[in-house]
């Protein structure tokens, strides 16, 4: 009778937590846990301009804030940083904890101006304060991925074939710093193949292969961006060259030439 009983009241209390959710944080829910940052986002908006300042939503926001911070890449500042607001904005002293530690532990300015605002607006420190893991999330969601499973996710959209793949990946070169020779060389045939005669929708995206390369710690395509530079099809590419090669530095040892790599590649017409 008495397991009989704990399980009922088991029951009540899972379905109160439930029922403590709107239908409409209840939708937030499910894309604070969809592990998209930019879904995190949009959350983070809504609650600060609708003030839906729910405990039970903002532990998610909270346990999110602390996972991605550390590693934000340039690209999910932005993200993290409303992150960070929507708790100020909640005015609630449980996440004077969270803000803090950003504050005092990012190395990223803008996130630590916006968590510096947000602990502003939420006031002083109150009650239990939220503590790392208190919201049970599943280890892989806003984690940072692995090195190796990382070159492979940027190998893949190399070797697809269309423009934005190719743009995601070298972005994804750029904000990580990835080293990987392979993936580099790749970047590199890419752009000696088409930045002499690139049509227009080809150059934002060729413009960041250099930045990938600009990054490159190894001087071996300092040719390949001096070639860029001179003979690019459009200025702003060539700008973007010439930059890149200003970042990267001088050459060392032996230098990237067309045709190293031999893996067939995509034409990124589209």
């Amino acid at each position: 009778m008495k397991a009989l009983l704990s399980l009922t009241l088991g029951a009540l209390l899972s379905f109160n937590v439930l029922a403590a959710l709107s239908p409409q944080e209840q939708k937030m829910e499910g894309m604070l846990l969809s592990g998209d940052l930019a879904q995190a986002k949009r959350v983070a908006k809504a609650i600060s301009s609708e003030e839906l300042f729910n405990p039970e939503l903002l532990d998610i926001v909270a346990e999110i804030l602390l996972r991605s911070y550390p590693d934000a890449r340039p690209s999910e500042v932005d993200a993290v940083a409303w992150l960070a607001r929507s708790l100020g904005f909640s005015e609630n002293g449980r996440y004077h904890a969270v803000l803090k530690e950003v504050v005092t532990s990012t190395g990223i300015d803008k996130l630590e101006r916006h968590a510096d605002s947000a602990l502003d607006d939420l006031g002083d420190a109150s009650g239990e304060q939220y503590q790392r893991g208190m919201y049970t999330m599943a280890p892989s969601l806003y984690a940072p991925v692995p090195k190796d499973a990382r070159n492979a996710q940027v190998t893949e959209l190399i070797m697809a074939g269309d423009l934005r793949s190719l743009k995601q990946a070298a972005i994804t070169v750029y904000e990580t710093n990835i080293q990987d020779q392979a993936i580099l060389d790749m970047l590199a045939e890419i752009l000696l193949r088409e930045h002499a005669d690139a049509p227009d929708r080809q150059i934002d995206t060729l413009s960041w292969v250099s930045k990938a390369l600009g990054q490159s710690e190894s001087g071996r395509y300092a040719a390949v961006l001096a070639e860029v530079e001179e003979n690019g099809a459009h200025r702003k590419l060539r700008g973007y060259a010439e930059d890149s090669l200003e970042n990267h530095g001088d050459a060392q040892g032996e230098q990237y030439q067309q045709g190293m790599v031999t893996t067939k590649l995509g034409t990124y017409d589209f």
